[in-house]
């Protein structure tokens, strides 16, 4: 393995989902929002969990505006203090707002508006539009899925052999690739995408840094949302899962995202074709 990254559009966006740009308040993390459990369907970007980090603070903007909930001023800038109550607003209170009106990303989201910029900067593509969806037979659902490719790109998506390929050794994880989880939580009924951004080979092995959008259970209905973490590859012949998970602080078994890749039916790591 190789000390590489990803390219420094891909960084910025992800710097902007962990500090959504609100103009004059700073550390606000994106949320975590998944439009399939709150059942939405052809609404803008921004409000079924797919938004880059600009359209999900244009969004908060309309809906203080609408709601007169005292956030943001006449020009958009986040305002110091309450309109209803004139104490202090923070960046949790923030997130509070943006979580009470579904306003967040879910892990496909967040994963292909990233790797979109990573595509555009290092290949001059939208890799999007390589994507396979559905067969132009399927008529209407095709077009859809062309008009609105990001709402479409789900974690199937990205586990379909024909938008990306297995790597079978670990040897070989780059940033960019993904970890796919299929069929995993309490029912064996979520999926979800991880992305990798960072590997650094150091003494004795390696460590890859990830990130994604997610809701742990032990945070309850307020701590999910953009998380980081890292995987140290210590004994690269053997399987993902008899590597070192590190996320928040917890490890392994004490760390939700590494019991969620344990408790999936297909866990593997993909890279896309484009």
């Amino acid at each position: 393995m190789v000390n590489a990254m990803l390219s420094s559009r891909a960084e910025t966006m992800i710097h902007d989902y962990f500090n959504l740009p609100f103009q004059g308040l700073q550390e606000v993390r994106c949320p975590y929002f998944n439009n399939t459990r709150a059942n939405l369907r052809a609404q803008l970007r921004a409000l079924v969990g797919k938004g880059t980090p600009q359209e999900i603070v244009e969004e908060a903007r309309i809906i203080s505006i609408q709601y007169q909930a005292g956030f943001f001023d006449k020009n958009g800038v986040s305002c110091p203090s309450y309109k209803q109550t004139g104490q202090s607003a923070n960046p949790e209170d923030l997130r509070r707002f943006l979580i009470a009106h579904h306003l967040g990303i879910e892990c496909s989201g967040f994963v292909t508006n990233v790797l979109r910029e990573h595509f555009k900067q290092t290949k001059h593509l939208d890799f999007l539009k390589k994507m396979f969806f559905v067969s132009p037979w399927h008529g209407i659902r095709w077009l859809i899925a062309r008009l609105r490719p990001v709402e479409n790109m789900s974690v199937r998506r990205y586990a379909d052999d024909r938008n990306t390929i297995r790597l079978k050794e670990l040897t070989s994880i780059a940033p960019a690739d993904v970890i796919i989880m299929l069929e995993t939580g309490p029912t064996n009924k979520r999926n979800h995408i991880i992305l990798i951004t960072d590997v650094r080979p150091e003494a004795g092995s390696t460590t890859v840094t990830y990130v994604h959008a997610r809701a742990w259970a032990s945070e309850g209905q307020f701590g999910h949302g953009v998380s980081r973490g890292t995987i140290t590859i210590s004994a690269p012949d053997k399987s993902l899962l008899e590597q070192t998970w590190t996320e928040n602080g917890l490890v392994n078994d004490a760390n939700e995202t590494y019991l969620e890749a344990k408790k999936a039916k297909r866990l593997e790591i993909r890279r896309v074709t484009a």
